[in-house]
Order: structure tokens, then C-alpha cells, then sequence
């Protein structure tokens, strides 16, 4: 492992744990679509898909159709739904790989039903309505124009409905009153004789708080890669971890008080300690806001950071750690002995989002797929490694 610089260790254990936790939770007769956009939230979307599909994931959910197009050609044929919009240089790829796209718009349906005659092809087609998150989709009342229209075209087909909850964790008043109305419009489609397969709502923190947001397909996202969406920790439920984000020391220096430590000196030495430098920095993900507040472990214990984080480096201070080396591995996010750094402490700190830290690994930041066997989901040492692989 310590011949990178800095590696990510994904433990595709405990994405299996986590998905098969939720289909415990849904049941059989709930679909469960996996959300792998942003690469996964940066684990890796190929590794991860074909793991929560081996595991009771029946389909896949991305940002765009280039996120879609490379499942594809990685050989992962399962039902791939762009959860996001479609621009119109995309509808000839979409349909050629046979990707479900989302539906906005009375001119993306002319679009997409044209290109489709001319393909002879027919497509599978989700309507997005817009219920309070006021992104995309389509108001209530269009959105049952606009299955009528989906059903009435001989080259469309209406797959299923959804909707976007925008408060699932702060409110979930406002998220029944979202729930409630979805259900209305889906009622009210089907009320015209219309079909909808699927019906879907629930993100991760719907599916653990809101038993009326299943419908009968569920979008997973935070859960699946071991974060806690903000709601969970009340309810003590903890999913499997899943990332530890690691680099190695990689110089020490020992230095007396009054050293100033990096750039603008926003560090000076209290007393006389060792200072490690580790070859990772903002370009690799880590955040520069934790800047001389953050720590990271060595030994298996905390080591705090000093100065500026850099693009390339960052300094910690092991003055009171004893027997450190160079090469010595260090964790940034994650577990050494009984020590932690949570993901969800990190973002709150800097007050960001988990998924914004881990979309923030960088392309030096190696994937190492890690099967740590099925009694261990701590990432703790001697997993077994299973093909690593770089974005």
C-alpha cells in the first residue's frame, strides 16, 4: 500500500454490507436503484456498481450520459437511469446504449421521440415533477400532461414517475407535504388508464425516516458508501464503513520553538517537536479550510496539522508520538486503533457535505479496493486487496 503517495482504500465489504442492509429494510417487492453518479461520490462508480448489483441492487442512477456510457462499455448492462437532465448533442448516445433518460419537458420528449423513430428504437422514460426542491422537473400539473403525451407516442415509454425530496433531514413536514403530492400526480396519471412501473422519492435519509416515500423503488445514495446523511445517528443506525483516505510520511524534521510553519506563518512553534510532511494537499482532496485545525493519525494516534494546508503537502505535528519513521502510513479519513476520523466530523467542521469531500479525492489519489473478508467492516489492517485502479 505505501508505495503511493496518497491511496483511498475502499472497502467494497461494506458496500456490499450496506446495500444488502437496505434491501432488509425495503423488502422484496421494492426496487433498489444505487446511485453512482460524481464516480460514485469518488469511490470508483465501475468497482461499486458491479458490487451493489451482486448484492440486491436491481438498478443504477448517474448524473450524465457520459457517467452511463462508461458502465456501459465496462460491460454493466443492468437499467442505468440519468438522474439529472439530458442536453440534445446526448439523446443519440442515450438511445444507442440503451440509457433511461429523465424527462423535463414537452421538448425533450419531440426530441428524444423523433431521434427514437429514427433509430426504430423505443425508450424508457422517467418524468421528473418538481414537488419543492425547484431545480428540474416539471410543475404537477404539466407533469400529467406530459405522461399523457409519453403514452400517446409510439416510441416512448413510460418506465416511471419520481420526484426530488429537498429537506428530508431538516424537515419532514415539508417532505410529507412533497410525498403527498407526488402521490397525488401518480394517482392521477394512473386514474387516466396511464401504467407507472415505478414510483420513487426516498434518498437515503427519506428511506430510514419516511416508510410512505418507498413507493416500490428506492434511491440510495449516502448510505451505501457508510455516510450519514445527518438523520441517522438519531435513529442509531450506522452503516458499514466503506473509505479510508491515507498517505505516508514523507519527511521529519526536527525543529525548536519559534519555527513558523508554512506559508504566511500561520503557524509558530510553542516548544521544540517533529514535524511530518506528507505528499498530500488540496489538489488531493484534502481540505485546505482545515488548515492548523484538522489532525490525522500515526500509530494510532492524533497528530494535528500545522500551518496552511498546501496544493501538494501538508504538515502534522508527531512531536508527541513516539518510534515515528518515514514511510510511516497516516490516515486522514478513517480508522487506526482505536482511533477515528469520521467523514461527517471533517464536513461539519468546515461546514460542507460529506459527498463534497469525497467528490474531492483527486486524480493522484490512487483507488485500492479493499475485501477485508465477512468479519471485518473496520477497515482495519490486513484485509485482503482485491485490483486497484486510478481515476
Amino acid at each position: 500500500m505505501k508505495k503511493y503517495r496518497c491511496w483511498a482504500e475502499v472497502h467494497l465489504d461494506g458496500i456490499a454490507r450496506n446495500t444488502e442492509r437496505i434491501r432488509r429494510r425495503v423488502g422484496p417487492d421494492v426496487r433498489i436503484l444505487v446511485v453512482v453518479k460524481a464516480d460514485a461520490y469518488g469511490h470508483g462508480a465501475v468497482p461499486v456498481a458491479k458490487t451493489v448489483l451482486e448484492h440486491g441492487a436491481d438498478m443504477l442512477g448517474v448524473g450524465d450520459s457520459t457517467e452511463a456510457i462508461a458502465l456501459r462499455e465496462a460491460g454493466i448492462l443492468a437499467p442505468t437511469l440519468i438522474l439529472g437532465a439530458i442536453i440534445e448533442e446526448e439523446i443519440g448516445w442515450v438511445i444507442s446504449y440503451d440509457i433511461r433518460p429523465m424527462l423535463h419537458s414537452f421538448a425533450m420528449l419531440r426530441l428524444l421521440s423523433d431521434e427514437a423513430r429514427r433509430n426504430r428504437r423505443r425508450v424508457r422514460v422517467h418524468i421528473k415533477v418538481d414537488t419543492g426542491m425547484g431545480r428540474l422537473g416539471v410543475t404537477p400539473d404539466t407533469a400529467i400532461e406530459l405522461a399523457r403525451r409519453v403514452a400517446e407516442s409510439p416510441y416512448l415509454e413510460l418506465e416511471g414517475m419520481c420526484t426530488q425530496l429537498s429537506s428530508a433531514v431538516r424537515s419532514p413536514a415539508f417532505t410529507r407535504r412533497q410525498l403527498a403530492q407526488f402521490k397525488s400526480v401518480c394517482d392521477a396519471v394512473e386514474g387516466m388508464g396511464i401504467r407507472i412501473p415505478y414510483r420513487h422519492a426516498a434518498n437515503t435519509a427519506a428511506l430510514f425516516s419516511q416508510r410512505a416515500a418507498h413507493f416500490n423503488l428506492v434511491r440510495p445514495g449516502a448510505f451505501i458508501y457508510g455516510i450519514d446523511p445527518g438523520n441517522l445517528a438519531s435513529r442509531r443506525i450506522v452503516p458499514a464503513p466503506v473509505l479510508h483516505f491515507k498517505s505516508q510520511i514523507a519527511f521529519l524534521k526536527d525543529v525548536p520553538a519559534g519555527t513558523s510553519i508554512g506559508y504566511n506563518r500561520t503557524y509558530v512553534t510553542e516548544s521544540r517537536t517533529r514535524l511530518a510532511t506528507l505528499p498530500v494537499g488540496y489538489n488531493d482532496g484534502y481540505p485546505f479550510h482545515l488548515s492548523n485545525r484538522g489532525h490525522v493519525l500515526v500509530r494510532g494516534r492524533r497528530a494535528p496539522i500545522r500551518g496552511l494546508v498546501t496544493m501538494d503537502y501538508m504538515m502534522a505535528d508527531v512531536g508527541r508520538i513516539p518510534g515515528v519513521r518515514v514511510g510511516d502510513e497516516v490516515t486522514l479519513i478513517g480508522r487506526d486503533g482505536e482511533e477515528t476520523i469520521r467523514l461527517e466530523d471533517m464536513a461539519k467542521r468546515i461546514k460542507t457535505v460529506p459527498y463534497d469531500l469525497t467528490c474531492s479525492l483527486g486524480k493522484r489519489v490512487r483507488r485500492v479496493y479493499v475485501d477485508s473478508g465477512p468479519e471485518d467492516t473496520s477497515c482495519a489492517p490486513g484485509g485482503r486487496v482485491t485490483p486497484a485502479g486510478q481515476n
